[in-house]
């Protein structure tokens, strides 16, 4: 932190295929490695097997923004090839900090408007990751 200012929304930038983004307000990302223990003889795990690997997004942005987006993807979100987003944290002064999913395909679309909304037609985006999230410029698992 310098000078009070710590990493915030400002200082987010976010990359999608149609450059990087204003209109974008939300962006919520996560990854998952269960495991399972294994036992043997006695009542304590004598070790554990891994499950598989599952990455999934969430983003949500302006309706301009969202026919950006559809523009670069070439026309249905759904057909489009796997597409990647970087997420830049670079406060003022302080280190950058650079999130990187790989291999992105919407899997949902929503949207919504009513009477009184003042940002009306806001898509929000369900995305499955078909690579590791890079978390701060490291794989979360080995791929390939």
């Amino acid at each position: 932190m310098i000078n009070g200012n710590s990493y915030d929304w400002e200082s987010v930038e976010i990359m999608l295929p149609n450059g990087l983004t204003i209109g974008l307000t939300s962006i919520d990302y996560d990854d998952e490695r269960p495991i399972k223990e294994r036992y043997g003889r006695g009542g304590t795990p004598r070790g554990y097997g891994r499950g598989n690997y599952k990455a999934s997004a969430k983003i949500e942005m302006d309706l301009d923004e969202a026919m950006r987006l559809q523009t670069a993807l070439g026309g249905s979100v759904y057909d489009s090839p796997p597409f990647p987003i970087v997420i830049c944290y670079a406060p003022d002064l302080m280190p950058t900090v650079t999130d990187f999913l790989p291999l992105c395909k919407i899997t949902k679309t929503s949207t919504g408007a009513k009477q009184g909304d003042e940002n009306v037609g806001v898509r929000k985006y369900d995305l499955t990751l078909l690579a590791p999230i890079v978390w701060g410029g490291v794989p979360a698992v080995p791929f390939g």
